[in-house]
């Protein structure tokens, strides 16, 4: 039997939910039979007590968090096999707290990714900050998948008269939380622009926070939660991303623009990051200006057959790159080989 412990801070966050959790299944069929979850403690003692009950399964996954020196070397020391999977770029601060640069972080981020024999990163961008650390040896790209069968379209998603349905307004929408929340000042003034165009714009917003940077427009707050989630994204006529383009922001997975495209709803992004590669093929509509963002909505409210093809067309690109049941496999695979001992290419 091949254990593995999955070393996290929020075992039942986005991170662990979508990047572990979702892929249980691939996990036990490549040979992982015993996936254990672990959470990072507060306290020193605690904090040992959290490594050495990971490192009793010999195998390690520790996600995204990153330790001082000791604690690293605590944790090193005990593991067999320590792998370090990060889906943002961590060694960064974001855009909200100022500077970017944090050189506490970057010390840290260094020691993981050369302390680790084996690192997955969720996209190009972030492999390549990794690199840039430890070379090119047991680096795998292993983005973030969507659950393809749980997130889906509703009923009719994807015929011409989608506007003309039961749900009332140009509901344009965005899921989120406290910490990402102030990317929404990116598309704040392109929304107040449309709102003068379409009287019948609605605001959805699921998030754990009301969002203060939509003063002004006509917003519906729902509380997030996972069995609301999805009917949430379903309801939606245009599904918002808006990213600000900074170091911390280009590490940014894409989940968000990938849910509402697996529930077939025609998506604006920011043109930053992993974006740019997620809305290739014309799978969503990337927007750079306010300008863009404006004609981007205004052209799916005003022409609700090439939002549909739009929307189909975003959830075949989730189907054929972005799902769980493509994805999967990959990233099970990578692990059970590192667990195995065997260098990962």
């Amino acid at each position: 039997m091949t254990r593995l412990a999955v070393l996290a801070e929020d075992l039942d966050g986005p991170v662990v939910r979508h990047r572990v959790r979702a892929l249980l299944p691939w996990l036990r069929d490549a040979g992982l039979d015993d996936v254990r979850f672990v959470a990072v403690t507060k306290g020193h003692r605690a904090r040992r007590a959290a490594f050495a009950a990971a490192a009793d399964c010999g195998n390690v996954l520790l996600m995204r968090r990153l330790f001082q020196r000791f604690d690293f070397a605590a944790l090193r020391g005990a593991a067999h096999r320590l792998a370090f999977d990060f889906d943002d770029a961590v060694q960064f601060r974001d855009p909200f707290q100022g500077r970017s640069t944090s050189y506490v972080r970057e010390r840290r981020f260094l020691r993981a990714v050369r302390g680790a024999d084996l690192v997955t990163a969720g996209n190009e961008y972030l492999a390549g900050l990794a690199r840039a650390a430890k070379g090119d040896a047991q680096i795998v790209v292993a983005p973030t998948p969507v659950d393809a069968d749980r997130y889906r379209p509703r009923a009719g998603a994807f015929v011409d008269d989608a506007h003309t349905d039961e749900r009332r307004g140009f509901r344009v929408g965005w899921i989120g939380s406290r910490s990402t929340r102030p990317y929404l000042a990116v598309v704040a003034p392109a929304l107040r622009e449309v709102a003068l165009q379409r009287p019948d714009l609605v605001v959805a917003v699921m998030a754990d926070a009301t969002p203060r940077e939509l003063a002004g427009l006509p917003v519906e707050f729902t509380p997030w939660s996972e069995a609301a989630e999805v009917p949430f994204l379903q309801s939606l006529h245009a599904g918002l991303m808006p990213l600000t383009d900074d170091p911390w922001s280009r590490g940014k997975c894409g989940f968000k623009l990938l849910q509402t495209m697996a529930c077939g709803v025609p998506s604006v992004a920011s043109p930053v990051g992993v974006n740019t590669v997620i809305a290739a093929g014309g799978a969503a509509l990337l927007a750079a200006t306010s300008d863009d963002w404006v004609a981007a909505l205004l052209g799916l409210a005003d022409d609700p057959a090439a939002a549909a093809v739009l929307g189909a067309r975003g959830r075949a690109a989730v189907e054929a790159r972005w799902s769980t049941a493509v994805l999967g496999p990959k990233f099970a695979a990578a692990l059970a080989a590192w667990a195995r001992g065997v260098e990962v290419a």
